[in-house]
């Protein structure tokens, strides 16, 4: 059976490290879509033989369009990293993607997820009249954590300390 594209959702951390609190991103997206940019070399051998290396590129999801919204946290962040010149570690959140699919063993409200660091380039700021568009790349850095997601109560609990 196919997937649908609303079973796989990206959140952004939009409170702290500490205390994290995920919104998710997509509200304006008919296309949200994360690209591998993944580097191929090959070469053909003496004996004729074609040899393909693949190695991990820049993973990056653009967020375009997105409208700022007053009830969003996310578009908070943004005019934040517009109004104050934001760069650097001060641009980097944490992201969760959540695989509804991907279901926990006697858990029906948990999903397999992983979390991790994305910087937030800014692309522009403003548009036409129909509202003000806000799009940005995120560009993923650092290593995952993996772990378990649960959309009811908002909680991502990593793997070494989720119970599955």
């Amino acid at each position: 059976m196919k997937a649908k594209r609303k079973s796989y959702m990206v959140f952004m951390n939009v409170g702290t490290h500490a205390s994290p609190t995920w919104e998710v991103i997509g509200r304006d997206n008919e296309d949200l879509s994360k690209e591998m940019n993944n580097n191929v070399n090959s070469f053909t051998n003496v004996l004729g033989e074609t040899e393909v290396e693949i190695t991990k590129g820049n993973r990056v999801i653009s967020v375009d369009p997105i409208k700022f919204r007053d009830d969003s946290s996310i578009s908070s962040k943004l005019y934040d990293i517009y109004k104050n010149d934001l760069e650097l570690s001060d641009v980097e959140h944490e992201f969760l993607e959540v695989n509804t699919t991907e279901t926990v063993q006697g858990n029906s409200n948990a999903y397999g997820a992983f979390v991790q660091v994305g910087a937030i380039d800014l692309k522009s700021w403003g548009g036409d009249t129909s509202g003000l568009n806000t799009p940005f790349d995120i560009n993923f850095k650092g290593e995952k954590t993996f772990g378990v997601f649960n959309p009811t109560t908002k909680v991502f609990t990593p793997e070494d300390s989720a119970s599955v």
